[in-house]
């Protein structure tokens, strides 16, 4: 997974970017298949705003949180692509899990009490 990290509007300092990256590290343990993760902070007036873009296979995945910190608006932003991912991987395994089923067999003709046969 390729991590890119961007400040807008102002410096960033190392000990942010090393959280940043071990905050989007945490990701991994949800899904392996993370190809990759760009966050961009940036600050506007006296809000902090962070989005984190994630690329999987077949989509892109969107997250933004504002605070008035920077370092709890890098893990809500964090946990709310958490949701979105779990959310993603379930869908894949609804749709893997629908595929394996056989199609339902339906019956074509049915007998009653007095024995004919209706359909």
């Amino acid at each position: 997974m390729q991590i890119k990290v961007t400040a807008r509007h102002f410096d960033l300092t190392d000990s942010l970017n090393s959280y940043a990256n071990s905050e989007i590290k945490r990701l991994k343990k949800y899904f392996d298949h993370i190809i990759d993760a760009q966050l961009t902070m940036s600050i506007e007036k006296s809000r902090q705003i962070a989005d984190l873009s994630v690329k999987v296979y077949g989509t892109t995945l969107t997250s933004k949180a504002k605070t008035y910190d920077m370092y709890l608006a890098i893990e809500q932003v964090v946990s709310k692509m958490e949701t979105q991912i779990k959310r993603y991987k379930a869908k894949l395994k609804d749709k893997k899990n629908a595929r394996r089923e056989p199609p339902k067999k339906r019956q074509v003709s049915m007998t009653d009490e007095s024995g004919e046969t209706e359909y």
